[in-house]
């Protein structure tokens, strides 16, 4: 939305750079019956640069946010599971347990096997259960169990939204495993 929003403004800037008589008739000249003055061209010209800017600003975020930042992410984290960086793994709220060697590489592989869909969470909150996982360079990811998806979710700080783990191996293995 907010690349359609900058090429609106984009080209709102463009014709009022460009053609700053026009842009000031459909805006103002129909009203009155001289023509503008040398300063408010010159102050609708200037006005159409910023708009152009502000739109190129527009269409540049729109492309360096939203999803394609997020499936980018799922990607390195999807690669960080490849590379066997992962430190630990541990399922529970106040009295965390830590998964053995196999458990966590059995988590690894359904992880890896798996769809990582984005959803957005918004302001809900609660679950059934929770963990984290520890990377070997110390950073960690939250892990949400049966949370407002109503599945695995990995919660990470670096997008704008959160990733449901579609994976019915996986909810049944920590169902099994550890249900509080």
């Amino acid at each position: 939305m907010t690349g359609i929003i900058g090429v609106l403004v984009l080209i709102i800037g463009l014709i009022m750079a460009i053609w700053p008589y026009f842009a000031w008739y459909v805006r103002l000249g129909w009203k009155f019956k001289d023509a503008p003055s040398d300063l408010a061209l010159s102050t609708g010209r200037i006005s159409g640069i910023v708009f152009v800017i502000v739109g190129f600003m527009l269409i540049v975020s729109s492309c360096s946010t939203g999803s394609g930042a997020d499936s980018k992410w799922a990607e390195q984290f999807k690669e960080k599971l490849d590379a066997g960086q992962v430190q630990e793994i541990s399922i529970g709220m106040s009295n965390p347990s830590i998964l053995s060697e196999e458990e966590k590489n059995t988590v690894i592989q359904m992880i890896q096997d798996a769809e990582l869909r984005p959803f957005d969470a918004g302001n809900v909150i609660g679950s059934n259960n929770a963990g984290k996982i520890t990377f070997t360079d110390e950073t960690s990811l939250e892990i949400v169990i049966f949370g407002p998806s109503g599945g695995i979710e990995l919660h990470p700080m670096a997008t704008e939204k959160e990733f449901e783990i579609m994976s019915e191996e996986l909810k049944t293995w920590i169902h099994t495993n550890y249900s509080d």
